[in-house]
């Protein structure tokens, strides 16, 4: 808990002048929505498995001798989740004396001060969502924690990126060679048309969402707008029933089934890509603890606590489609 800036500018006491929650501001936090590109498997396997199956053809000239053919392969497929937690610890007491005084209360427990629900509805459970998304549903990369050291951000699961990457280098995607990413918004517009025009045909009529950064999002828009004289279309994306959700603006792209959505969670990366949904899965297991926390009152401390898992991957690598860029 950092405090001395208010005890510095209303001083080390607390003075009820009518002080209360209404006059604690935050800033905006990100909604979780990459998310919702994903269908559900909840499951207690931390791993799930499945296979691609394939059968070569069959079909032939007619002819009275016995000519058997078609050779069928089986490829294993694994989705993996990732055991991530939250731990907080704050002393309440150091609000007392302070002009957040009224935060505190006369309870022995700690965890029946004002402070403590306050605390978890307005930062701990939005906190806890935004670092999901904004830090580990794309960007991360899982490292195994060192013993009694906080790990960092982007350490609690592989995330999309490094999966795709991970395909990429196994051979089993193929990303599209399209050359640097225009700046100009027209000329971006028609770089994503290239891109899902040029889609493997199997899958050029099933719909899928074609996700970038928000910024290419917006630049895509612009362009589509200059380029045809046609608006965007904001849809509400549905909800999750782990996360409390957020708007994706879709916007649609010409001549083609897909749609482009700008994610929070891919930051500044060049990377595009799209999948069915039927094709992405999120696997989850205890997801309700993403919306609760443990609270315990130790020596005049009050720990706050949750832990859940949480994963995404494809099931057939070969039906994502991607462009070029952030391979690494």
């Amino acid at each position: 808990m950092t405090i001395a800036a208010i005890i510095a500018e209303f001083g080390a006491y607390y003075l009820n002048n009518g002080q209360n929650a209404t006059r604690l501001v935050q800033l905006l936090f990100r909604r979780g929505v990459t998310e919702q590109l994903f269908s559900s498997l909840v499951t207690d396997d931390t791993v799930y498995q499945a296979a691609k199956t394939v059968l070569g053809t069959i079909l032939q000239p007619f002819q009275k001798g016995w000519t058997p053919k078609g050779a069928f392969t089986a490829t294993p497929i694994t989705i993996k989740q990732f055991k991530m937690k939250a731990d907080v610890e704050e002393t309440p007491d150091d609000l007392e004396a302070t002009w957040l005084g009224f935060l505190a209360d006369a309870s022995l427990k700690r965890t029946e001060w004002p402070f403590v629900r306050w605390f978890m509805e307005v930062h701990l459970i939005p906190q806890v969502e935004e670092d999901y998304e904004l830090n580990e549903i794309y960007m991360g990369v899982r490292v195994e924690p060192t013993k009694d050291v906080a790990g960092p951000a982007g350490t609690a699961m592989d995330g999309i990126r490094k999966i795709l990457n991970d395909h990429t280098s196994a051979g089993r995607i193929t990303p599209q060679v399209l050359g640097a990413i225009p700046t100009d918004p027209v000329a971006f517009c028609e770089y994503v048309e290239a891109f899902v025009y040029a889609t493997n045909k199997r899958y050029r009529s099933v719909f899928m969402n074609l996700a970038m950064n928000e910024d290419f999002a917006l630049r895509y828009a612009i362009g589509r707008a200059k380029k045809y004289s046609l608006h965007t279309q904001a849809i509400e994306a549905p909800i999750t029933p782990d996360l409390t959700g957020g708007t994706l603006t879709a916007i649609p792209i010409q001549h083609a089934k897909q749609q482009v959505v700008g994610l929070p969670s891919m930051g500044n990366s060049e990377k595009i890509w799209m999948t069915p949904p039927a094709n992405a899965k999120r696997l989850a297991k205890k997801s309700q603890n993403m919306t609760q926390f443990q609270i315990e009152n130790v020596d005049r401390k009050v720990k706050l606590y949750t832990d859940f898992w949480k994963g995404v991957g494809f099931l057939l690598p070969e039906a994502v489609f991607t462009n070029d860029k952030d391979l690494v």
